[in-house]
Parts: structure tokens; sequence; C-alpha cells
């Protein structure tokens, strides 16, 4: 497959993190890639809790919570980290926001505060997560890691988001890829 061509199905898709990359922002992680073109690559860690749950954010939000607000906040990445993003699953049939971004036809991400109000009364979407940050990629930067053997490439399970405990995630996605982690040597890949 050529590079161009594994570059196009990459977003949306999953970038699972070597298991020899020991960068701390992402070592064991898994990466929902949201967008990738010329200008650059962004998307969300799946993987990493936040020390925060929903009902800490919709307090400080001065927002509704008539559920029990338990669900952890995520760390979607390194970048910045003090803004939040909506990723959650919808009916292909249902209209999109104006500020929202198409995932795929049934996941879409959105910063809108309407949404997490609606979460916060209890008739938002079932299936979602709240992410503080991304992960983001400057133009080659993404191309040069997967180069040097940083990420492996999967496609998108939406299980893997949604029904895999947060904690199993990394092991889960490489074992989808017939990947068994304890099959590496601790070499670090060269980037």
């Amino acid at each position: 497959m050529s590079e161009q061509t594994l570059l196009e199905q990459i977003a949306p898709g999953f970038l699972i993190a070597a298991p020899m990359l020991r960068d701390p922002n992402f070592e064991r992680t898994v990466v929902l890639m949201c967008i990738m073109s010329d200008e650059g690559a962004m998307g969300l860690v799946i993987n990493r809790e936040a020390p925060l749950n929903m009902r800490d954010i919709l307090t400080q939000l001065g927002l509704a919570c008539v559920g029990e607000g338990a669900q952890p906040l995520m760390l979607g990445g390194p970048v910045a980290q003090d803004s939040g993003l909506l990723l959650y699953r919808v009916d292909p049939s249902v209209a999109g926001r104006d500020d929202e971004l198409t995932v795929t036809e049934d996941l879409r991400l959105c910063p809108n505060r309407d949404l997490l109000k609606e979460i916060g009364e209890g008739h938002g979407p079932s299936q979602y997560h709240m992410f503080l940050g991304h992960a983001g990629w400057g133009p080659g930067q993404l191309e040069n890691e997967l180069a040097h053997g940083a990420w492996i490439p999967a496609e998108l399970r939406l299980d893997l988001i949604f029904s895999v405990p947060i904690e199993k995630r990394w092991d889960e996605a490489l074992r989808g890829e017939g990947i068994h982690p304890a099959g590496f040597g601790s070499r670090r890949p060269s980037a």
C-alpha cells in the first residue's frame, strides 16, 4: 500500500501507540483520528482518564446534572487541555449541528455547551465521551512518526470507544490487529 493511500485511510480510524513508544503524552495510547489533511492531523486519545468526571464539569459550568455524573472525562491529548470536546454516537439520520465535525456517519465531535446542557438534563446522547484537549500534528509530522514505526494504524471500531473498559483499550486495540504487546522488544522507534 502506498504512503498516500495509507494516510487517506487514517482518518477516521485509530493510531495505536507502538509498544516501544515512550513519549509520555502517547505511551500505551489509542488515538481516534478525526482529521488528516496536508495541513496536519487531529485526534483524541481514547484511553486516558482525566481526574474529573461529568458531574465536576457540569457543576463548574453551572449546568444541571440529573444523573449520577460519574462518567470520567478523558484527556484527549496535550493540545488545548483547557478546552472540551464531546464525542458522541448518533443515529446517522439525525441532522448535524452547525458547529460539529462528522467523524463517521454515526460519530460526531462537538464543542457545543448546549449539548453538555442536554446531557446534564438527562436527554442528551446515551453514548458519549467528554475530552479535555486533543492530539495534533503539523504538516508531515505524523507521516514521519508513522515512517519510524511509532504508530500502528487500525480501522475504527466503535466498541473500542464505547464498550471496552478504558484501561483495556490499548491491549484490545493491539489484539484486534493480531498483535500481542508482550511480543515486542523494548527497542524504541527512532523519531
